[in-house]
């Protein structure tokens, strides 16, 4: 148990940094559970709780800059939305529909909503969003919900110790 610990210690913002880029990227990796434990491990004082909340906020703001240059460069001949079969063209329709019309309000809740957040980012770039208002909003929007899952993890083993 002593070595998972000092390995979590060393090795774990590095581990969560790129957990929760390759899964904003699409690999089928989950960042949320790795946020959560991430704040468990802050509330028994082996990880910085804000240092986690920073972290995971670069990292998915990365990746969502990533999908809004597809989207905005490349993502009407990269989506081929004639191409596109049945549902993953109406998602990808409502998408671009959501974000012309809510813009950053669009992008605060995608963040929040598993399936939707992967649509949403190359939506705001085919929508035409400006990058500054897109910046803005990925970045406080990733920030809230960094800070809220990994609370999640820091508020429940800090609970579960007490009783």
């Amino acid at each position: 148990m002593e070595s998972f610990m000092q390995f979590s210690s060393a090795q774990g913002y590095w581990i969560l940094f790129g957990a929760v880029l390759l899964d904003v990227l699409g690999l089928p990796l989950t960042a949320i559970p790795m946020l959560f434990l991430a704040g468990g491990l802050a509330a028994t004082g082996t990880m910085s709780l804000p240092f986690i909340v920073v972290l995971a906020t670069v990292a998915a703001t990365a990746g969502d800059v990533l999908w809004y240059g597809a989207g905005r460069n490349g993502g009407r001949y990269l989506v081929h939305l004639d191409r596109l079969g049945g549902r993953r063209k109406s998602y990808l329709a409502n998408s671009i529909r959501f974000a012309k019309r809510y813009g950053v309000v669009f992008l605060v809740i995608s963040k929040f909503v598993p399936g939707v957040a992967s649509l949403a980012c190359p939506a705001a770039g085919l929508a035409d969003m400006p990058l500054a208002r897109f910046l803005v909003a990925t970045a406080a929007s990733r920030a809230l919900w960094a800070a809220a899952v990994s609370w999640l993890g820091y508020s429940g083993t800090t609970h579960s110790l007490l009783f």
